[in-house]
């Protein structure tokens, strides 16, 4: 019985040490972060948010015949209706419903930019940066503005460097010996278990 409860111990402090060595990384699952466009401008102008997380220009200027219409310069080229750039159309401050169903399906109060892989067709670092925008009132007036997008770093356990385009070679070969390391310990482990299990029935 005793040989067991060391086993079980040596097992738990392995699954700890790992742990500690080789973090868990958890996934954002994605926010949407509100920005507000009225009559005196868009609030806040400078967001700061990470990857997964969503920007959502929403129109409250309630002036009669004044839309607002978001432009996202999306390749940071400094051209805000380029091709590849986001365009929210016309935006207004509500839109007519009938029993949940909107009345004109152009008819827009707010516009989202998802920053995810999947709704970009980006990759991951790709996504990380700061994209300008600029609301056009349709007065005349233009309101510039800016999301940057920020990695998720957040780490469950362990400790994270910060990220660093040049990697010298020693850094990359870290992971590696880590991994040796963690695979030595555990057959280790396994050795000394299997010699306590097998050291009492002898005796």
């Amino acid at each position: 019985m005793k040989a067991k409860e060391v086993v079980l111990s040596v097992a738990i402090g392995l699954l700890f040490c790992f742990q500690i060595i080789f973090p868990v990384a958890t996934a954002h699952t994605g926010g949407i972060f509100t920005i507000i466009v009225s009559e005196n401008g868009v609030v806040p102008g400078n967001v700061q948010m990470l990857v997964n997380d969503t920007a959502r220009w929403i129109n409250v200027d309630d002036r009669e015949n004044i839309t607002h219409r978001i432009l996202v310069d999306s390749d940071s080229d400094g051209i805000y209706d380029g091709e590849n750039d986001w365009d929210s159309g016309n935006l207004t401050d509500s839109c007519e419903h009938v029993n949940g169903t909107k009345v004109d399906e152009n008819c827009n109060a707010y516009f989202d930019v998802i920053f995810n892989e999947t709704a970009l067709n980006m990759s991951y670092y790709d996504i990380v940066g700061t994209y300008a925008f600029v609301d056009i009132v349709s007065n005349g007036e233009k309101v510039y503005g800016n999301v940057t997008v920020n990695p998720d770093t957040h780490l469950t356990a362990g400790f994270q460097e910060p990220i660093n385009e040049e990697k010298d070679d020693e850094g990359e070969e870290r992971p590696a010996f880590l991994l040796i390391i963690a695979a030595v310990s555990g057959i280790g482990a396994v050795i000394l278990g299997a010699m306590i299990i097998f050291g009492s029935k002898d005796e």
